[in-house]
């Protein structure tokens, strides 16, 4: 365990797509927190469309999803992640200079359509960089450095904020030098040469047949649904009990502390010692016992923790999930996969906020004690379900020594491309 995570550190292509994770959500989080309002209350936008403005950015994000993998499996993953964060960057600055609405509509799909793109890719990167039996090793601090990026995001909106000035020429700087960096300092992985031989495209559908990733994928849909309802409620919740949009900014920080905190600890101690089905199902269980908690919470310190009650259920079922996709992908379609895997978790997302907040609605609103009577339910179920995939899925799930790993990777196998 110690050798992998020090091999980890030593692993220069690795390490400098952890630089470009944090950097990509630093950029991403200076706009996210601050965008609605300004839409609203700077460009004067009706809330419709804002509603709209994001709607687009999230249908281009699918799209992103499902172009970036097929992609950057043919043309080489830098090649992708440079064009997703120039796309980005443009954005930013269609951002900071536009005016009327319909420039809003477009510049937030070609932003949706950048992280479409870097996305999947930077995964499939991950997981192309490191050896099989560190993936989840490598994602749990992937997750690390993601949120080290939006604590950082967070004190600077502070300042940007104090000084009265709009952060999308920061966040367009920084992603145009998240560009030159990944385009001087990460390897061409680009295949060239007669003795490149690229998957047509029509063989990506295979991926629709194939059924226990299909089977994952609804898996994973019903928990991204469920994990969506925290960015869903717990603002609507904390308005409610604290009436302070400060002390909820406080609680997103401390979940974000929490993961760099304890992202570390919980990946050596717990995922890589107990089977990654079983951190699927017991990481869902915390998500839910996390949101139901929040009903019952009446003051700032009990609110935070039932997020953070949350927030250790990502820690288990995020890493996991993504080192699942390679367990179930072929080699030469790891972006194609991840693509997909992002594709699944916006429809999830999707679905969950539409259900969740018509949800809360009708049984009383967030001040009633149904809706997280309700969520205690969903988790019941969830849990169940979760449990009997565990079983199926366990019996399935091939363990081999690192050395036969590398011999099937070699002999162009793909354990679990079933």
């Amino acid at each position: 365990m110690e050798a992998h995570a020090h091999s980890l550190w030593r692993n220069k292509p690795y390490m400098l797509l952890l630089m470009i994770v944090f950097f990509m959500h630093l950029a991403s989080y200076l706009v996210i927190p601050v965008f609605p309002v300004f839409l609203q209350k700077v460009r004067a936008l009706h809330l419709s469309q804002v509603g709209f403005v994001l709607g687009a950015g999230s249908i281009a994000y699918q799209i992103g999803s499902l172009l970036g993998g097929p992609l950057s499996d043919r043309l080489g993953r830098r090649a992708i992640i440079v064009l997703g964060s120039t796309l980005q960057g443009s954005a930013m600055l269609g951002y900071h200079f536009s005016h009327s609405f319909g420039l809003f509509l477009l510049f937030s799909s070609v932003n949706g359509l950048g992280l479409g793109l870097l996305a999947p890719t930077i995964k499939a990167m991950i997981a192309d960089e490191v050896e099989s039996t560190q993936r989840t090793a490598a994602f749990s601090w992937r997750g690390i450095l993601a949120h080290s990026g939006i604590i950082v995001a967070g004190l600077v909106i502070s300042l940007l904020t104090a000084w009265g000035q709009q952060p999308f020429l920061i966040a367009a700087l920084v992603f145009g030098l998240l560009a030159a960096i990944t385009w001087f300092s990460l390897p061409d992985d680009r295949c060239v040469g007669p003795d490149c031989q690229r998957t047509p495209l029509s063989e990506y559908k295979n991926i629709l047949t194939h059924r226990s990733f299909l089977l994952f994928s609804g898996i994973t849909l019903l928990i991204w649904a469920l994990y969506a309802q925290f960015a869903l409620i717990l603002p609507l919740r904390g308005d409610y009990v604290l009436r302070s949009a400060t002390l909820i900014g406080l609680i997103w920080t401390i979940n974000s502390i929490s993961v760099v905190v304890l992202q570390g600890f919980v990946s050596r101690f717990v995922l890589q010692r107990i089977n990654p089905y079983i951190s699927l199902a017991i990481g869902t269980t915390l998500l839910g016992i996390g949101l139901t908690a929040m009903g019952w919470a009446e003051h700032f310190i009990t609110l935070s923790g039932a997020a953070i009650l949350f927030i250790l259920g990502e820690m288990l079922f995020m890493p996991v999930q993504d080192s699942l996709v390679t367990h179930f992908a072929k080699e030469e379609w790891l972006g194609a996969y991840f693509g997909f895997s992002n594709f699944v978790s916006g429809i999830g997302t999707a679905l969950g906020t539409s259900v969740g907040g018509a949800m809360v609605e009708r049984l009383g609103g967030v001040g009633s004690h149904y809706p997280w009577i309700a969520y205690g339910v969903i988790t019941l179920f969830l849990a169940a379900i979760l449990g009997l995939f565990a079983l199926y899925a366990i019996a399935r799930h091939k363990k081999t020594i690192p050395s036969q790993t590398q011999s099937n990777v070699r002999a162009g196998k793909k354990e679990g491309a079933t």
